[in-house]
């Protein structure tokens, strides 16, 4: 088994007297996807802010690849490899999607996102932005200012920006929220297809169990911010703890 290249340990936010996650400690690896499931108000999205940085810990600790990030701003955890995808959304609003992809190739290349850079990195840029343009299925829309996609492809823009970043672990917080039945299975696709690599770690929080059972190596349940079960998508739904916790209704409400 690989070592894990994220690892949360007794993780805890208090807000007042209100323990929003509990001391969760978990270990993810390289070429899993970890779905993270639980009712509404179990702590999913709040245990993401504080893998990601948003949200600072009352206890505990946050190590990728074994370096001590609990401390660290979002920015820093992004050069290390923790990649969010729904915070990016539209960079800069006037620009054109492919501007905005070369704008996050640019920035992970080191040259920061700065707008004048030689026409020979530009080139190169270009063409960097323009693969992740075919891979997200957004070339038609190359030249249209980002402000002005639909909804469907505001999310494919914002997959297309982490995935310029490059990062080892990818987060995605309900991905396909909001989106209409035709443009749902393009994002999923690009999950699926970053799967693939299995030198990415891979973390979702998702309400729909048809998604969870598409794309689940493995599913955690958090319930009044504490983890009550890990392991296999079978194993895990079936178990009687969470389906005590869902009060006997379909899993399709997680």
């Amino acid at each position: 088994m690989s070592h894990p290249s994220l690892i949360t340990q007794d993780l805890t936010i208090r807000f007042g007297g209100h323990v929003a996650v509990n001391a969760v400690s978990c270990e993810f690896r390289p070429g899993e996807l970890t779905v993270i499931v639980g009712p509404n108000g179990a702590g999913k999205t709040t245990y993401f802010n504080l893998i990601s940085g948003q949200l600072m810990p009352s206890a505990g600790t946050v190590i990728k690849d074994g370096v001590d990030m609990t401390a660290m701003p979002p920015s820093t955890r992004a050069r290390h490899g923790v990649g969010r995808a729904f915070q990016l959304t539209n960079l800069f609003p006037q620009l054109s999607v492919l501007e905005n992809i070369r704008l996050a190739v640019q920035a992970r290349s080191g040259d920061g996102w700065r707008f004048l850079t030689r026409t020979s990195s530009l080139t190169e840029l270009s063409a960097r932005a323009e693969r992740y343009l075919e891979a997200t299925k957004l070339s038609a829309v190359a030249d249209v200012p980002a402000s002005t996609l639909s909804h469907g492809d505001q999310r494919k823009l914002e997959v297309a920006l982490l995935m310029a970043m490059e990062p080892d672990i990818y987060m995605f917080d309900e991905p396909t929220a909001g989106m209409s039945l035709d443009h749902a299975p393009d994002v999923l696709d690009l999950i699926a297809e970053i799967k693939h690599d299995k030198s990415k770690t891979i973390l979702l929080v998702e309400h729909k169990m048809d998604v969870v059972r598409a794309l689940a190596d493995r599913i955690i349940v958090l319930h009044n911010g504490e983890l009550i079960a890990d392991g296999a998508p079978d194993e895990v739904m079936s178990s009687q703890i969470v389906r005590d916790v869902y009060l006997g209704k379909s899993t399709e409400a997680a």
